[in-house]
């Protein structure tokens, strides 16, 4: 709700600023109008003051140079004879207050400059609009540049409390989810221990066996979840040190068919194309990234799974696809879905609370890749399939060079 009333406060100070700045320009008009008539007139009192007195034959040159010297070079005029006996013409001394002149000059005219008895001459501003709204247009343009600038960050600053807010949802979602799924193992480990220390199990050997497998299993759950939150935190600030060497695929992969098999819930079939066999890699981590994909291809899959692992060489990198025919990821989710704490978003938020995990799985993947020097990608389509695409870069020239050279 504070967020929420910062949004407002800052739409209406926003609001606040256009108005006086609105108003600013506003008056910035007027004084800036005022200013060009008054430069006007006195450059033109100058010029005539200059050819009465003799000191120049050239009187549209010298208002030329007097117009110039006042940063009016926009303006354009002609000067036009007229008869002195006309009851239309005003002399200077005609004009005793700016009003006068201000008038005169709104009309376009300057005030007559006798040049016999019988004729005098005045100038006619032909662009009079030129002197005053030349300057407005740097202004203006200044404005409307200040103006996308101050947009720009209250959108980015809107972006960011949306984003943080989303962000707080995800970490308590993650919270959640993390309570919920080390509540079931410590859970089982409380009560594995009561019924161990009780000695009811003394006895039987193969149910007190059975139980230290339990206890060893669940234990082992627990440090892999703290293994995986520590690992991807190392990871994003680049404290993690990998032990690369060449590595063969198809132990790895065939282990990981083998685990999944046999805890999978669902009919599962898996088929494994290895085209490239070996890979320069760091093999713990690279085994648990490509268990990740395995794992999330196996809780957003439909009623039988079938998972497709292939390998290639593709120029400077080796692939390793994981594709299963699941229920796919919306195009929109797709950007977002390496992103940490982000869950596939499936069409039934339903299906989705059924799905344990935190939304570090694929994080953890595409974090694992990039300490490789590598990437990793999705191609997918909604309700058929999503194929993840892990990219290793083959070794440098100073690196371990491939065994099979």
């Amino acid at each position: 709700m504070k967020k929420s009333y910062y949004i407002l406060f800052t739409i209406t100070a926003t609001a606040a600023v256009l108005y006086l700045l609105g108003n600013w320009v506003g008056r910035s008009f007027g004084l800036n109008r005022q200013q060009v008539i008054r430069n006007i007139h006195e450059a033109y009192g100058r010029a005539t003051d200059a050819f009465e007195t003799g000191q120049t034959k050239d009187l549209a040159a010298f208002f030329r140079r007097e117009l110039d010297d006042v940063n009016l070079k926009r303006i354009k005029f002609r000067l036009d004879t007229v008869s002195l006996h006309s009851d239309s013409i005003v002399l200077k001394q005609d004009l005793r207050y700016f009003s006068d002149y201000r008038k005169l000059l709104e009309q376009h005219y300057t005030f007559v400059c006798p040049v016999n008895d019988a004729q005098g001459v005045h100038a006619y501003i032909q662009n009079l609009r030129a002197g005053f709204i030349g300057k407005l247009l740097y202004m203006f343009f200044g404005t409307i540049v200040a103006l996308g600038l101050l947009l720009f960050a209250i959108r980015k600053q809107v972006d960011i409390i949306r984003r943080q807010d989303e962000l707080a949802r995800m970490r308590e979602d993650f919270s959640s989810a993390m309570v919920h799924d080390m509540k079931n193992p410590i859970s089982s480990i409380l009560i594995g221990l009561k019924v161990l220390r009780s000695g009811k199990v003394d006895s039987k050997p193969e149910k007190k066996e059975k139980h230290f497998d339990i206890l060893e299993a669940e234990a082992q759950h627990l440090l892999a979840l703290a293994n995986k939150v520590l690992t991807i935190s190392k990871l994003e600030h680049g404290q993690l040190l990998l032990d690369k060497n060449w590595i063969q695929l198809r132990p790895m992969v065939d282990e990981l068919v083998h685990t999944f098999t046999a805890k999978a819930e669902k009919p599962i079939t898996f088929q494994v194309d290895l085209q490239e066999e070996g890979v320069y890699a760091d093999e713990e981590y690279l085994k648990e990234a490509l268990s990740n994909l395995i794992d999330n291809a196996v809780k957003y899959s439909k009623d039988t799974i079938d998972i497709q692992i292939t390998s290639c060489l593709s120029g400077q990198y080796i692939q390793i696809r994981v594709r299963d025919n699941g229920i796919g990821i919306p195009l929109a989710a797709q950007r977002i879905v390496f992103d940490k704490f982000e869950r596939v978003i499936t069409r039934n938020e339903d299906e989705k609370k059924k799905v344990s995990g935190f939304g570090l799985g694929l994080n953890y993947v595409m974090n694992v890749a990039r300490e490789h020097g590598g990437y990793v990608s999705v191609e997918s389509i909604e309700g058929k399939y999503s194929e993840f695409t892990v990219s290793l870069p083959l070794p440098a020239e100073n690196e371990e060079a491939n065994p099979e050279d």
